[in-house]
């Protein structure tokens, strides 16, 4: 499984049906933003609205293809949303990584990474 977050715009004119314009979050685009992205092998975790920033939405999931992180990006732009779709890592792991990327790099590692990912 790959972890990822998606980072969303909801663009004004995406926004409603028949040009509603209303103010506050837009249920029914991340509802529909997060059923496509279940539809294309990916598993949402959580959605958050981000405040602060120029996106709306803070999407965190899984996919078991990489390429379905790409997916979602095209899902995304299709939509009409700037988005941004990035893999992430639990802290754990990417402190696990470091030290074994350290240790190959000095040559105190004999072989090669592990590169299967970890389970809970």
């Amino acid at each position: 499984m790959v972890g990822f977050i998606t980072l969303v715009q909801l663009r004004p004119g995406s926004r409603g049906r028949g040009g509603e314009q209303q103010a506050g979050l837009y249920e029914t685009e991340w509802e529909n933003l997060t059923k496509g992205v279940e539809r294309l092998g990916g598993h949402v975790g959580t959605v958050f609205n981000v405040l602060g920033n120029e996106y709306d939405l803070l999407i965190i999931g899984e996919a078991e293809d990489p390429r379905t992180l790409h997916r979602i990006d095209a899902l995304c732009k299709t939509l009409g949303f700037v988005a941004r779709t990035h893999p992430a890592v639990e802290a754990s792991e990417y402190s696990q990584l470091v030290r074994e990327t350290a240790e190959i790099v000095k040559g105190t590692r004999i072989g090669k990474a592990d590169t299967r990912r970890k389970e809970a």
